[in-house]
């Protein structure tokens, strides 16, 4: 049945319980108001924000129903009900967080490739004349010189004179500097900044929700958090995660290098060396 959030494009809920429990926490989490496209990052982060939902419901049905058959005892309800959630739980968790770490990853590389246009390295006229700017910045009174940096539209020449230097070749303010590196940021990378903004919102939505349905399976299984580390552990490292190197997957069993299908491509961990893949995966 469609809720009426989800009508409006919100998926989830505010806690990590669908209802409070006496004594028990319930963690806050986060709304899912983000539109994914088909076979995106994004889409990826949204599956592992609600089959974490899933896992949790599960969860504590199963709990309410052991707690209601009378053939276990208390200690046999506590047992079955951790099997349970190691069995069935701690997988869908982990490739939760395999996921974000993927998408982390995709952030950093999107944030990597804002860069401020640089200046033709050929140009000494132009190179004179943005020096000249800078003289000529320094030399006005703070606040005449704070009227230039704040202005609405700034000459893209004494932005880009201001920018390529350290402020103390300016006398420019922090706060305009940074003001002035983001319209340039903006102009040439809009699309960009936009996307890295929205895969930074869908991580951590996808993080509070990965994160405290895992404690909450912790809590139901009576174990501490490093307990509860410990046993889920042989677990984790049985999923199979692949290594990829420049869009192919390294497949040690076989020896070679080949294409990935479309679950390898989505779930593997791009990587230049084994080492670097056992860190990443382990992370």
């Amino acid at each position: 049945m469609t809720t009426v959030g989800e009508k409006f494009g919100v998926k989830g809920r505010r806690r990590i319980l669908q209802a409070d429990v006496p004594g028990r926490p319930n963690h806050a989490i986060h709304f899912w108001e983000i539109k994914s496209r088909p076979g995106s990052t994004i889409e990826r982060l949204e599956k592992a924000y609600l089959n974490t939902l899933a896992a949790v419901d599960l969860a504590e049905s199963i709990g309410r129903q052991l707690r209601a058959d009378a053939r276990y005892t208390e200690q046999g309800q506590q047992d079955q009900h951790r099997n349970h959630i190691l069995r069935e739980g701690v997988p869908v968790f982990h490739q939760g967080r395999r996921a974000i770490s993927k998408a982390k990853q995709e952030l950093d590389e999107m944030r990597n490739r804002l860069q401020l246009p640089k200046a033709d390295p050929t140009d000494a006229a132009g190179a004179i004349a943005r020096m000249e700017i800078r003289t000529w910045l320094r030399s006005l009174p703070q606040g005449e010189r704070d009227k230039v940096t704040r202005a609405e539209k700034v000459d893209p020449q004494i932005r880009a004179a201001i920018l390529e230097a350290p402020a103390v070749m300016t006398g420019v303010a922090e706060s305009h500097m940074n003001l002035l590196k983001e319209t340039a940021l903006r102009e040439a990378h809009g699309s960009l900044i936009d996307d890295i903004a929205e895969l930074e919102t869908a991580i951590n939505v996808a993080t509070s929700a990965v994160e405290a349905g895992r404690d909450s399976a912790r809590i139901d299984t009576g174990m501490t958090p490093e307990q509860f580390n410990e046993a889920a552990a042989p677990i984790e490292a049985r999923e199979t995660v692949p290594w990829l190197r420049k869009g192919k997957v390294i497949d040690l069993e076989r020896g070679v290098m080949r294409e990935p299908t479309e679950d390898e491509l989505a779930n593997g961990i791009e990587a230049p060396n084994l080492e670097e893949f056992n860190r990443l995966k382990a992370a």
